[in-house]
């Protein structure tokens, strides 16, 4: 088993994987226009990735409960998961495996809750790293938590108001790269007529920057 990411083991996490990096964890083409954020890969705590790049390349979203909500969100979007040309992918924001987010680890002999704040700036470097490795345009935010870490590294305009802000342009750090951030609650958990709205922000995003789906 090979520790691909030690930066959290003092919180009694770590990125095991055979084959890829962090920063190789995007499900779906690397370079996918539409990048879905979700928080973390559910799975045991040390469990081992063993999926190659080429694995990750040809994911399939079908294979997964996870994404079939976004059918109610944008057919365009959902309908393209699984094309040949498919534009869409899937990465975390936290890439270390864990049942639930917060982690409950075992240190000691005692069940510990690790400082979370640290764990996602440890792990939001990955994440940099595959934004400025690929480039994508639109990033969808899935859920409270992972809206409020990219609030946090990719600030709104200051003409913008965080509390009723849905999606604003950013900046990529180091870059002259411009990308669109969608923020959103889970999606799993918002009505239909909210994901339906959403669905319409998105498609509003991919018409207005020419993304063919």
């Amino acid at each position: 088993m090979r520790l691909a990411c030690d930066k959290c083991a003092k919180h009694g996490l770590g990125f095991y994987a055979t084959h890829i990096s962090p920063a190789d964890y995007i499900e779906g083409r690397h370079d996918a226009d539409v990048w879905i954020i979700g928080l973390n890969p559910k799975g045991d705590i040390g469990v081992e990735e063993k999926r190659t790049i080429q694995d990750f390349d040809n994911f399939s979203p079908s294979s997964h409960s996870y994404f079939k909500d976004f059918s109610k969100v944008s057919r365009k979007l959902y309908d393209n998961f699984n094309s040949a040309n498919s534009r869409v992918a899937h990465t975390d924001l936290i890439k270390c495996f864990s049942p639930s987010f917060p982690p409950v680890v075992q240190q000691n002999g005692q069940q510990k809750i690790p400082n979370v704040e640290l764990v996602i700036k440890n792990c939001i470097e990955h994440l940099m790293e595959q934004l400025r490795r690929h480039t994508p345009k639109i990033i969808i935010c899935n859920g409270s938590p992972v809206s409020r870490e990219i609030l946090k590294v990719f600030p709104p305009p200051a003409t913008e108001n965080w509390n009723t802000i849905t999606s604003y342009q950013a900046d990529l750090p180091g870059t002259d790269h411009k990308f669109w951030i969608v923020l959103s609650g889970f999606i799993g958990r918002i009505d239909d007529r909210n994901k339906r709205r959403l669905g319409m922000e998105i498609e509003q995003i991919l018409t207005q920057e020419k993304i063919e789906l």
